[in-house]
């Protein structure tokens, strides 16, 4: 099966190509050299994974991790704050083209020009992108790529924090532990299965938050929760079909409209089985990536909503029917309690973006219900970037205001809002 648009293929995709030629160093340390807002926030760290990093649109750069909601919140802080600043066209580049899914002139999806030369080595940023639960707290691991050894050096993401001596903390980790398995693994039986157990989950955030506090017992910060799958727009109810005039023929758009594809035998369109317009089959959810598959002749041009209608894997790579969806929801809702009990116990503040991405989803502007697939950009919504899992810069905004609030309300401190 093909998984080019998960998060762990992503990032274990990645090459290294090149070094960029310029040696112009972005200024990492930003603000300040101490915190103006008090000794809790003197040196803040950021753990995480893509989105903490800034990653965007299927690549990273500088100019995105300057975007991350990592970097708003050491902005209000009023703290030294420096990542491992991507030189040049990025590592990979950005997607520019939803359409095509193609990146800048030049360049691929192998395309790396590294870290600039100068960038601090004591960072604050230690997020990678395609980081599972697992990997903070170690140096290599099944999960780990090309921007794991890129970013920390050889150390583990705690291991870097740890240079910073750090006061406080934000941690945003296990978006990966389901998001690979049900997005683009598809959500098969024997993907779910890879599905990080609780148990694991548990001593894997255990270990992390142990080794934090291991020479800061002092140490604050707010935990994150884990995003379900099922609230990213890169998932789209297969009801649309049915009840989005003209939808169909935008997905046909894509899948039938490159070379090679599958589509003419069935006159250029793709074959849509009843099952996705009848229950139970029309609440099953479809990666929007399904139309590029089938458009690259990776995929036959049949879209079913449930397995063995048609020869595996039609109905079940890119396709998370309603029992898969439970299954995907029971994890995460296991894993956000977990965290939410963990930042009780600690004294840490606790937030949860889900409530937010189904209500930004239910507007269908700022994160649409449905990908615009007649547009270039802004196919996911005006607050997410091409690849329909990672936000762009207003939805950072947005979770940078909201871990402020969640800050302000634990601590009684008063930082003000991101801009």
């Amino acid at each position: 099966m093909s998984g080019i648009h998960s998060l762990r293929g992503l990032a274990l995709a990645l090459g290294v190509v090149g070094l960029a030629g310029s040696c112009t160093v972005p200024d990492t340390d930003l603000v300040a050299p101490a915190a103006t807002r008090g000794d809790m926030f003197g040196s803040y760290v950021a753990i995480g994974n893509s989105i903490t990093a800034g990653f965007q649109s299927s690549g990273i750069i500088d100019s995105t991790q300057r975007r991350s909601y990592a970097y708003l919140l050491a902005l209000s802080m009023g703290t030294r704050f420096a990542y491992p600043s991507i030189a040049g066209r990025g590592c990979p580049p950005l997607v520019t083209n939803f359409q095509t899914q193609a990146r800048p002139a030049g360049t691929s999806a192998g395309t790396c020009d590294l870290r600039n030369a100068a960038t601090a080595e004591i960072l604050n940023n230690v997020a990678v992108p395609g980081a599972w639960s697992i990997d903070p707290t170690v140096n290599s691991s099944a999960t780990s790529n090309t921007l794991t050894t890129l970013f920390l050096g050889g150390k583990s993401q705690v291991q870097r924090a740890m240079m910073a001596k750090p006061t406080f903390a934000s941690v945003w980790i296990g978006n990966n532990d389901l998001l690979g398995p049900a997005v683009s693994s598809g959500g098969t039986a024997t993907s779910l299965a890879t599905i990080t157990s609780q148990t694991a989950f548990e001593a894997n955030y255990n270990a992390m938050i142990d080794s934090l506090l291991k020479s800061n017992a002092g140490m604050k910060g707010v935990l994150v929760g884990v995003v379900n799958v099922v609230n990213a727009p890169i998932m789209f109810s297969a009801d649309a079909f049915a009840t989005v005039a003209g939808f169909k023929a935008t997905f046909d758009a894509i899948a039938c409209g490159g070379t090679p594809n599958s589509c003419a035998a069935t006159g250029n369109v793709t074959l849509l089985d009843a099952s996705c317009t009848t229950a139970p089959g029309n609440t099953a959810l479809i990666n929007t990536f399904l139309a590029h598959q089938i458009r690259a002749g990776a995929h036959p041009s049949i879209i079913a909503c449930a397995a063995g209608i048609y020869p595996a894997p039609v109905g079940d790579i890119l396709i998370l029917t309603a029992a898969e969806q439970a299954t995907v929801t029971a994890a995460v809702t296991a894993y956000n309690t977990y965290i939410s009990n963990k930042a009780t116990a600690l004294g840490w503040a606790y937030y949860d973006l889900n409530p937010t991405l189904v209500t930004l989803k239910s507007a269908g502007i700022v994160v649409r219900r449905t990908p615009n697939y007649l547009v270039a950009t802004g196919s996911f919504g005006t607050g997410m970037s091409l690849d329909g899992v990672h936000p762009s810069a207003s939805v950072h905004l947005t979770i940078a205001n909201a871990l402020i609030t969640a800050i302000n309300t634990k601590y009684g401190t008063a930082l003000p809002a991101a801009y």
